[in-house]
């Protein structure tokens, strides 16, 4: 009697989107080991596999195994170029290890996915990023587009404001502050920010306001 042929990949995708679900699972435990295996088992079952890729970089890079996490990112996104998802974590890695311009890459061609339902924060991220080159044109410019696509994205509007005091743009950084404090929980140091500005701008009552406000934090 012959032997069953053993299953290819390609007809048994169902295990691998199982072993790669139940390593997700595990590593937003924090369980990595039993999450390694898991993907790893994925993996023999669909080497080009996008999702358990990128989760295994993730384990990886939790795990301080800087190369491997930066090797199994770039097969995930080489295996699904429009894995938004997967370019955007590969870009905070490449971020968090001082690649800036790597990573600056990446976020460019993730924001290009206009269905992704956090582009904002990808605009968000790539104005930090450019920040981070001192390339504030573009920067800014981001920080823009990231309004424009959710006015309410607080964290672009904070770094906008950043950005232009850094730069002595006091008018400009006036706005922007304005709509962060009205939409997130004001901090100390978009409270001193606040102080800064009103002075500058001879508005002395409100940058008490801003100081009673300091004061309590």
């Amino acid at each position: 009697m012959p032997r069953p042929t053993p299953l290819t990949p390609k007809a048994n995708p169902a295990a691998a989107d199982a072993y790669t679900q139940l390593g997700v699972a595990y590593l937003e435990r924090n369980n990595l080991p039993r999450a390694l295996n898991a993907l790893d088992r994925a993996l023999e079952i669909a080497p080009r596999h996008a999702e358990a890729l990128q989760a295994l970089a993730l384990v990886y890079q939790r795990q301080g195994e800087s190369a491997l996490a930066n090797d199994y990112f770039q097969q995930a996104v080489n295996a699904e170029p429009d894995f938004t998802r997967a370019r955007n974590n590969y870009a905070a890695f490449l971020f968090g290890q001082g690649e800036f311009t790597a990573a600056c890459e990446q976020l460019e061609t993730a924001s290009e996915d206009a269905q992704y339902a956090n582009r904002a924060q990808l605009f968000t991220n790539l104005g930090q990023c450019y920040l981070a080159l001192e390339e504030f044109d573009k920067a800014r410019a981001r920080l823009e587009r990231a309004q424009s696509i959710d006015p309410r994205n607080s964290r672009g509007y904070l770094m906008l404001a950043e950005l232009e005091y850094s730069q002595g743009n006091y008018s400009q950084a006036w706005a922007p502050l304005q709509t962060y404090l009205q939409l997130a929980e004001p901090d100390q140091a978009a409270l001193r920010m606040a102080v800064d500005i009103a002075h500058s701008r001879g508005e002395y009552n409100v940058a008490a306001d801003y100081q009673r406000q300091l004061g309590d934090e």
